[in-house]
This record gives C-alpha cells, structure tokens and sequence, in this order.
C-alpha cells in the first residue's frame, strides 16, 4: 500500500513539474515567434519596434492561455502508467502529441487548421514536459 502511495505521489510531482516545464517551453517559443512577427509588422513604427517581444508576451498569453488544458497530458501519463511503459520513446512523443492536440481541440470545427509554427511550439513544449516526466516517474517503477 505504501509503495502505492509513493508511486501515486511521485506521479503527480513528476506531472506537476513536467507541466511547469511546458509552460515555460511554450510561452517562450510562443512570446518570441509573436515579438518576430509583430516586429516584422512594424516597419518604422519605433513603439511597436522597441516593444514587440513584451506585445509578443501579452499577445501570445492572452490567445493561448485559456486554452490550456492538461486533460491530453493527463491521458498520456495515464496510458503510460496503466501499460507500465517506462521509455523515454514513450514520454516525449506523447507528450509532444498531447500538446500538438490542445490548438486542434480548442476550435474542432475551424475550418483552418493552426499554422505550422504555432503547432511546433506546442509540440516542443510536450516534448520537453514528455521528457521531463519520464526522467522524474516515467521509467521507475
């Protein structure tokens, strides 16, 4: 009962962490690839100029933080953990794929899909949190 207990624990620290880890991935990517095109935009505008990357910051926070949702993570560690998967071959790719998700779960009937550079920012941030996960719980037992 208590190796249990110790497990379900380090799961939710392992998960806690991994999740912090793609936020920070995400915003700053997604704050920076903003800041670029915002800067691009400018052309002469010396206020947008000089303040791009903080608009990119307030931008990118504000179109994609209500979004986020840890139920596509939360899936992916559940599946893990039940098949008793314990590679990191495992981890960062569904960790990748459960981010990748959330921009296509936010609008299912969109008609475009997100642009390729907003999908690649998320899933680099799953695959950091996949791979900081499996380092934390993922491959003990």
């Amino acid at each position: 009962m208590l190796k249990l207990l110790g497990r379900g624990l380090a799961i939710l620290f392992a998960f806690a962490v991994a999740a912090v880890v793609a936020v920070v991935v995400l915003f700053t990517l997604g704050s920076a690839w903003v800041g670029d095109v915002l800067y691009d935009y400018a052309e002469g505008d010396p206020l947008l100029e000089d303040f791009s990357g903080v608009m990119g910051i307030v931008v990118f926070a504000s179109a994609v933080g209500p979004a986020l949702s840890a139920l596509p993570g939360l899936a992916a560690v559940a599946v893990g953990e039940v098949m008793r998967l314990r590679s990191w071959l495992y981890y960062v790719p569904a960790g990748g794929g459960a981010l990748a998700l959330i921009p296509l779960l936010i609008a299912p009937g969109a008609p475009d899909t997100p642009a390729a550079d907003y999908m690649t920012i998320f899933a680099s941030a799953g695959f950091a949190a996949g791979f900081v996960y499996w380092l934390l719980a993922g491959r003990w037992t």
